[in-house]
C-alpha cells in the first residue's frame, strides 16, 4: 500500500515531522518546514466541514471521548476540537469556536499524533529522549517524574534533544528499533527555565498546563532516524532512601513499555492488544531497560543527570 496521500487541493503549509512529509492547512508551531511537492505527501491535516461522525456523547470527567477501530479513530476534546484520524495518513479537525490554536495544537501533537503512530504500526512511547554517541536514550515516567527536567539538564552537558513527550519508535534495517525526532522543544515550569538558563518561547496554553512554557533546548538532534539504544524508567518511591539504577528484564521490562505507551486508549479500543504486547516484548528483548528509583526528596535533576551521564558512559 502506498504511503502517499492523494489530495485535490494542496494545503498552504508543508512540514517534515517524524520523517513524514506532512501537509496542513493549519500552521503548526515550531515544526520543521519541507519544500517537497504535494506528490510526496505522507500525512494530510485538514480543517473539516460538516458534522463530526461521532455524534452525541455524554461528557466524562474531563470531557474527552474516544472511538477507535482498526483504520479510523474519532477523538473529541470538549471545548477544543473534534479529530478524525484515518489509516495513519489523514487527520481531519473540527475546531471548537471556544478554542485557541494553541490548545488545538496541544491535542493534535499529543493523543491525535500518537493515534496516527499507532495506526501506522509505530510505538509512541510517553518519553523524552536525547541523542548519545551510541544512539537514543529515552526517559519514561509518570507525570512529575522529571522527564522534561532531565532532558533540559542533559542539554547543559551537550546532549541533543530528540523529543520531550512522544518518542515514535519504529524499526529500521535489520529490524533495529529507532526513532525520528519529534517536537524538539521542552515543556517546563518557570523555575526550571531559570535553573537551566533557558529562554521561554511561549506559554503552553492559556487554559491548560498553566504555568508551563515551551522552551527551545540548548541543542536539538538532527532530523534523521537514529537507533534506540536504551530506556530509563524514572520512578519516584517514598520508601527508598537512595538513588539506584537497575536493569529490568522479562515481563518487568515489557510492562514498563506497556505502561508508558502514549494514548493506550487506542490499543484497547482498536482490538490490537495482542499486537501491542508483541511489539513491546520484541523491543524489551532488543534494548536494555533500566529503572532509576529515588525518593521525592533525594536526587536533584542535576544529580540525576550526572548519574545518568556516568551510566551512559559505562561499558555495556
Amino acid at each position: 500500500m502506498s504511503d502517499r496521500v492523494n489530495i485535490n487541493t494542496r494545503p498552504t503549509y508543508a512540514y517534515r515531522l517524524c520523517g513524514w512529509h506532512t501537509h496542513s492547512d493549519i500552521p503548526l508551531t515550531n515544526v520543521p518546514t519541507s519544500g517537497r511537492g504535494a506528490e510526496r505527501t505522507n500525512i494530510l491535516i485538514k480543517t473539516a466541514s460538516g458534522n463530526f461522525p461521532m455524534g452525541k456523547t455524554v461528557d466524562g470527567s474531563d470531557g474527552s471521548h474516544f472511538q477507535h477501530s482498526t483504520e479510523r479513530s474519532l477523538i473529541r476534546i470538549k471545548n477544543v476540537a473534534d479529530f478524525e484520524v484515518s489509516k495513519g495518513k489523514k487527520i481531519l479537525v473540527w475546531p471548537s469556536s471556544k478554542a485557541t490554536k494553541k490548545d488545538i495544537e496541544l491535542f493534535l501533537f499529543g493523543p491525535v499524533w500518537a493515534t496516527l503512530c499507532h495506526q501506522r504500526g509505530i510505538l509512541p512511547l510517553h518519553a523524552s529522549a536525547i541523542a548519545t554517541r551510541r544512539g537514543i536514550a529515552a526517559f519514561a515516567g509518570n507525570s512529575g517524574a522529571g522527564k522534561s527536567t532531565i532532558g533540559a539538564f542533559m542539554g547543559t552537558l551537550g546532549y541533543e534533544l530528540v523529543t520531550d513527550d512522544i518518542l515514535p519508535v519504529s524499526c529500521g534495517q535489520n529490524s533495529e528499533p529507532g526513532a525520528w525526532p519529534y517536537l524538539r522543544r521542552l515543556k517546563l515550569q518557570g523555575d526550571a527555565i531559570m535553573q537551566f538558563a533557558l529562554t521561554p518561547a511561549e506559554p503552553v496554553s492559556d487554559a491548560l498546563d498553566e504555568g508551563k512554557y515551551f522552551v527551545l533546548p540548548k541543542f536539538a538532534a538532527d532530523d534523521k532516524w537514529s537507533r534506540l539504544e536504551r530506556l530509563y524508567l524514572l520512578d519516584i518511591e517514598p520508601t527508598v532512601s537512595r538513588v539506584s539504577i537497575d536493569r529490568m528484564t522479562g515481563f518487568d521490562a515489557v510492562r514498563i513499555l506497556i505502561d508508558h505507551t502514549y494514548h493506550s486508549h487506542f490499543v484497547v479500543g482498536s482490538g490490537r492488544l495482542a499486537d501491542h504486547l508483541m511489539i513491546c516484548a520484541r523491543l524489551a528483548s532488543t534494548i536494555p531497560i533500566y529503572r532509576l528509583r529515588r525518593s521525592p526528596t533525594v536526587g536533584s535533576s542535576e544529580d540525576l543527570g550526572r548519574l545518568i551521564h556516568s551510566h551512559l558512559n559505562e561499558a555495556t
